[in-house]
């Protein structure tokens, strides 16, 4: 890397620092992001790149940096939402609203997204073609980034980055893998409905609660024992809810969770056992059940091998070879850049923020999970490069 785009980057760190911590302790859940927005907004408003407002449902900003010269275009995504997590990291910024929270990190990759902004608008005359940023809203559960899609944004994108904070990686290393790199995900909701009647006499009843109980039992049977054992797939009840007084079986409980897989066959495979089990076990025991499936279906992430490779070399030229990790097994976690990639060639990639690698982490969608100002400088000279590079490449 030119030490002039080196010096650069070291000059804006504490800039993009600074912005790091407001937009974590301002965290707004998906596309109610409109103090990130604003604040994204103003920031880009000091580095004179063009940008428009209102994607994705209203929050969403995508910035278009033309280069000296035409050429190609690349797009750069960093996505803005939080969760619904009461923060206990005990930070000076830490989250300033109830029950939301940063726990993913989306304030350090919209940071150092505005970072790789001003950086490439600094450096304009390096650049031979099209950079488009994009800051999206709603990655979380919501799907933003189909919407991005079928807004129209990556039309004529020739390639697509993406970066992602990762515990189990030091600051300074970066990891990827070629292919499959993370699971496709859907949520389903049960609703199961009984009989309610005095809890001292369940025979008088059909107790939802008893077969809620029995189909979250069932479902363990989806993977070990109708999936292939080359093939992943989860299923998690992760909510349960039902009742409302002790001496009473209530008439309906209602279940939710998450599916994953890592291709669409299986995810279909998934869904029907879901179905299938849910009804017949609630047939069995008197009960009758509703399925319901998000029509926000992430499908899996895959990792261009030609930009994987590029990817990967241009991190060993960075940061050295040691640096660079090629994860062995893909991560039954979900994201929707998945949608970018089905759109065009391109490559998600992680960035270590563990300060010391030598000790657990906190991990994602922890209460505790901060992305850090260590990683900030990584992630400006991977994206930068990788924007550049790719333009420059014939």
């Amino acid at each position: 890397m030119n030490a002039d785009l080196s010096q650069t980057i070291d000059s804006l760190v504490p800039e993009i620092a600074s912005l790091r911590h407001e937009l974590h302790e301002h965290p707004e859940i998906r596309f109610e992001e409109k103090w990130t927005s604003d604040r994204i907004a103003k920031f880009l408003d000091t580095t004179g790149v063009p940008y428009k407002r209102g994607y994705a449902k209203g929050t969403g900003i995508v910035a278009t940096l033309e280069g000296a010269s035409p050429g190609k275009t690349v797009l750069l995504r960093a996505d803005m939402d939080a969760l619904e997590i009461q923060e206990d990291t005990g930070l000076p910024y830490a989250s300033k609203i109830t029950n939301r929270m940063h726990a993913c990190g989306h304030d350090g990759h919209s940071a150092c997204m505005c970072g790789v902004v001003k950086t490439l608008a600094t450096h304009r005359d390096r650049i031979k073609g099209t950079v488009k940023f994009v800051f999206q809203p709603g990655e979380e559960e919501a799907a933003g980034g189909r919407l991005i899609v079928e807004e129209g944004v990556l039309d004529g994108v020739d390639a697509a980055f993406a970066l992602h904070g990762w515990p189990t990686l030091p600051v300074g290393h970066i990891g990827i893998r070629s292919g499959p790199m993370l699971a496709g995900a859907g949520v389903f909701r049960l609703v199961v409905h009984g009989k309610g009647c005095h809890a001292a006499d369940p025979a008088a009843g059909i107790d939802p609660i008893s077969v809620g109980a029995h189909i979250t039992t069932a479902f363990q049977t989806i993977v070990s024992r109708e999936t292939n054992p080359w093939d992943a797939g989860v299923v998690s009840v992760a909510k349960f809810h039902a009742g409302s007084a002790t001496n009473i079986i209530p008439e309906s409980a209602v279940l939710e969770g998450t599916y994953r897989s890592l291709n669409d066959a299986q995810h279909l495979r998934i869904e029907e056992s879901i179905r299938r089990i849910a009804e017949h076990t609630a047939a069995s025991m008197r009960a009758r059940v509703d399925v319901h499936f998000s029509e926000n279906r992430y499908p899996p992430l895959y990792n261009d091998p030609a930009m994987t490779q590029f990817v990967i070399e241009t991190g060993r030229d960075l940061f050295g070879g040691e640096s660079v990790t090629q994860f062995d097994a893909p991560y039954m976690g979900a994201e929707d850049f998945a949608y970018y990639l089905q759109k065009t060639p391109g490559a998600f990639v992680c960035v270590g923020v563990n300060p010391r690698n030598d000790a657990p982490y906190p991990p994602l969608h922890s209460p505790k999970y901060n992305f850090g100002d260590g990683p900030i400088p990584v992630a400006m000279r991977l994206m930068s490069n990788l924007a550049l590079r790719f333009l420059a490449a014939k």
